[in-house]
């Protein structure tokens, strides 16, 4: 135990002085929702991990584990036939697709896009992008942390996914706004 018979002492002196500062403030134009990915007799059954320093979310599907915990390293999930190691890139024998959902976006305007091209910091052997607007889609190879668009695919909403990575940093998306 440290015990500090020390005091401090410090004074407050008023200063004439004036300093220029401002407030800037935007609206946010698109929301994060959030959807159940899945039912079970009526129980919502998705696990939420939250990862890293910063503790980005992901959440995972199929996992109808009632708890999880992690001990030495190695993470169990518990449900009522018993205790599972959750390990390894597949679930009895079913290859586990990484991937991350980014909502619906207007990118901030309600004109139709489309988009040229989209860069990634990503890794992985065979990573993968798919845009969808209204009812189509198109999935396209990450080669060289680059994508590109087809011109055909144009729309308001967007929705970007992103599978089959082994870590995946910084997305970059290019709208083209088609105006008249």
């Amino acid at each position: 135990m440290i015990v500090i018979n020390e005091t401090l002492v410090s004074t407050l002196a008023a200063v004439d002085e004036t300093a220029d500062h401002f407030h800037y403030y935007t609206p946010v134009l698109d929301t994060l929702s959030l959807l159940d990915l899945g039912t079970l007799d009526g129980d919502v059954w998705e696990a939420w991990a939250f990862n890293g320093k910063t503790f980005e979310p992901s959440v995972y599907s199929g996992f109808a584990f009632n708890s999880y915990v992690t001990d030495e390293g190695i993470t169990y999930g518990v449900k009522e036939e018993g205790i599972y190691i959750l390990d390894g890139t597949s679930d009895a024998g079913a290859v586990i697709h990484d991937g991350v959902i980014f909502p619906p976006s207007m990118f901030g305007l309600m004109n139709r896009k489309r988009f040229r091209n989209g860069f990634f910091e990503v890794s992985g052997s065979a990573p993968v992008i798919r845009g969808e607007v209204g009812r189509a889609g198109v999935n396209l190879p990450i080669v060289n942390s680059k994508a590109m668009f087809p011109r055909a695919l144009v729309g308001q909403k967007w929705t970007f996914l992103i599978a089959d990575f082994d870590e995946l940093g910084q997305v970059e998306l290019f709208p083209v706004v088609l105006t008249r």
